[in-house]
């Protein structure tokens, strides 16, 4: 068993495949909704990470290419939630002022809904999507 596999283990909810983050990575990026930004949070590390939301082009058949999100490839199974902000801060250049962009999530939300097959929580934060649940 490998050092992912026990990580995942200790989740007792899984709820996407490779297929499904396929499919919602299509979801966002359907219609130019415009979104991103986002917060990974993959199974084997302790704190998310700020980046970005893959294009499809950066997705393979069980993974996300290098697509700067991470600092290089990744599989979909190592993604425990991924978040889309409503809003995010960004530095354009050094010690600039902070400058922030909105994510209309809602209608991602709405398609979310249409579809039916993904464990998600809209918070004041953003719309969470879960890989794994404890």
């Amino acid at each position: 068993m490998t050092t992912l596999d026990k990580e995942i283990a200790r989740f007792t909810c899984a709820y996407m495949s490779n297929a499904k983050w396929r499919k919602f990575f299509s979801i966002v990026h359907d219609g130019n909704m415009g979104f991103t930004h986002c917060v990974w949070k993959l199974v084997a590390r302790r704190e998310p990470t700020q980046g970005h939301v893959p294009d499809l082009e950066q997705l393979r058949d069980t993974y996300v290419g290098d697509c700067g999100a991470l600092n290089g490839p990744f599989e979909f199974r190592e993604i425990e939630w991924i978040l889309i902000p409503k809003r995010h801060g960004f530095r354009p250049y050094d010690n600039a002022p902070i400058k922030y962009l909105t994510q209309n999530i809602d209608d991602i939300v709405d398609r979310l809904q249409e579809v039916g097959q993904f464990e998600f929580e809209l918070t004041s934060e953003g719309l969470k999507v879960f890989g794994y649940k404890p």
